[in-house]
């Protein structure tokens, strides 16, 4: 397999990967990231200092020199409230990469969010890329998944499906690299972390039956790696795992990993319960039809990604697992 791809964010957690597993599969890849010099290094090897927005970048995917470009970069804080950063570096940055790649017949694919659904009303097994019910979903509850959703809306009605584009709602990704995000990993990789390391796991105590939708890295570069093979219809598609799991089951997995050890548990009172996602789980039926990979996986594939990451924090003092 050959051509050169455009990863950015690449020095960044998904884009890391995304850019390492593009090199192992055959693909010259030009790693891309906005992250000044002396931050942390990444899993991708020679990182490009620039933006998306980048007028040169631009001229070279607009003349056609990449085979595939892979949109990871942006800002990716829940916390960022400010809309007009946001407005710039979420939805015009890669909207600029978008009529590029349109003008060149390039397949571009972006990372969108499955935050964009914001609060789901009661328990629904899985929420599908369609759904706009306000009875069933709150839209986003901040200004990061705002900033995807108007993304994702822009796309669809500039491009509709005049240009090979696609964009992914990941779901709570986790994996090896997330240190460097802090409070902005995922909670799965927090708790692991903890559990590894004999740090006492913190809980909003209203939360032991809540469920996410925990998907493992590789699973989301699996998928983009078959984007670049065989790019799907034009549109938006959850990538996640199809499968809630409650931090009631998480902190048994974390029990088990440490065995004799034993976990600490603290629950403390939850002071955003009116904006708290208490449910998380995507549908993968319109994702597995074009991306076979992105199917979704068993609970038990879930939890044997998780008991991978806890052996990485843990080393060689972790516990077998059962």
């Amino acid at each position: 397999m050959t051509g050169e791809v455009l990863v950015t964010g690449a020095a960044g957690f998904i884009g890391g990967h995304l850019a390492a597993a593009c090199r192992r599969a055959g693909f010259t890849v030009t790693a891309l990231d906005p992250a000044p010099s002396g931050e942390e290094s990444t899993a991708a090897d020679g990182v490009v200092p620039a933006t998306a927005g980048d007028a040169g970048l631009l001229a070279d995917v607009r003349a056609g020199r990449y085979r595939a470009v892979l949109h990871q970069g942006g800002i990716s804080s829940t916390l960022e409230t400010d809309r007009d950063l946001l407005r710039a570096v979420n939805v015009d940055e890669p909207l600029a990469l978008a009529e590029a790649c349109a003008a060149a017949g390039t397949p571009f694919a972006y990372a969108s969010s499955h935050s964009v659904y914001g609060t789901i009303r009661g328990r629904f097994a899985v929420v599908e890329e369609d759904v706009a019910d306000p009875d069933r979903c709150t839209g986003p509850l901040n200004d990061y998944a705002w900033s995807k959703l108007t993304l994702d809306q822009e796309m669809t009605a500039r491009f509709g499906d005049d240009a090979p584009w696609s964009g992914y709602r990941y779901t709570n990704v986790f994996g090896t690299g997330e240190e460097r995000k802090g409070s902005m990993a995922s909670i799965i990789s927090q708790l692991l972390r903890q559990a590894a390391t004999g740090v006492p796991l913190r809980l909003f105590a209203d939360t032991l039956e809540a469920c996410r939708d925990y998907v493992p890295v590789e699973t989301v570069v699996d998928t983009l790696l078959d984007v670049i093979r065989q790019p799907p219809p034009p549109g938006v598609y959850n990538l996640g795992s199809g499968v809630p799991v409650s931090f009631a089951t998480l902190l048994g997995w974390c029990g088990e990993l440490r065995g004799e050890d034993g976990l600490a548990v603290h629950l403390v009172p939850n002071p955003v319960s009116g904006r708290y996602q208490y449910w998380t789980c995507a549908d993968q039926s319109r994702t597995g039809a074009v991306l076979p990979r992105a199917r979704g996986l068993a609970v038990e594939e879930v939890r044997s990604a998780a008991h991978r990451l806890y052996r990485t924090f843990a080393g060689a003092t972790a516990q077998p697992v059962p």
